[in-house]
């Protein structure tokens, strides 16, 4: 169940702290660092969301941010803290439709660090929508390892995306 991220501040704060310097997350940052979330207290620019299971429990955290000029969404962060794929899965899905069905964005853009477990599904997802591979940034992101990683641009449509799920 979403929940917006401002009403679990704290215990998301908490929880993203506990993933700095973590090999599993490593992915996450796409950087070297890590900073303290910041969640926003307006829905101009960012979209945020905290992923709650069955008890009210967070086990994750959904954001993206928002080009109102362009209007358009990008940088879509997707973090699960737990192994509740199925409930996790069930609010990024939701969050997507919100994007296209509910704001009428014309546009998503996002991009993932080469490697990391989580790109099969977001190419997938993209095959799904009609999306597309944007294309590859070569050494684009140093992680905290300090190795440099490539990075994969993708982009989906409303118009692709609606002519999927037939609105």
């Amino acid at each position: 169940m979403l929940d917006l991220a401002l009403n679990h501040e704290e215990e998301l704060k908490k929880k993203f702290r506990s993933t700095w310097f973590s090999e599993k997350y490593k992915y996450w940052t796409f950087t070297n660092y890590s900073d303290e979330l910041q969640i926003a207290e307006s829905t101009w620019v960012h979209h945020q969301f905290a992923s709650l299971d069955s008890t009210g429990e967070v086990i994750g955290y959904i954001g993206y941010d928002i080009d109102r000029a362009s209007d358009l969404v990008y940088g879509l962060n997707i973090i699960n803290f737990t192994d509740k794929k199925v409930i996790f899965g069930i609010d990024v899905g939701n969050v997507l439709r919100d994007i296209f069905e509910k704001f009428n964005f014309r546009k998503l853009t996002f991009s993932v660090a080469v490697g990391n477990p989580i790109e099969s599904s977001y190419d997938r997802m993209i095959g799904k929508y009609n999306g597309r591979i944007v294309g590859i940034q070569k050494k684009q992101v140093r992680l905290i390892d300090g190795q440099f990683y490539d990075r994969k641009l993708y982009e989906i449509l409303a118009e692709d995306y609606l002519k999927v799920v037939e609105i």
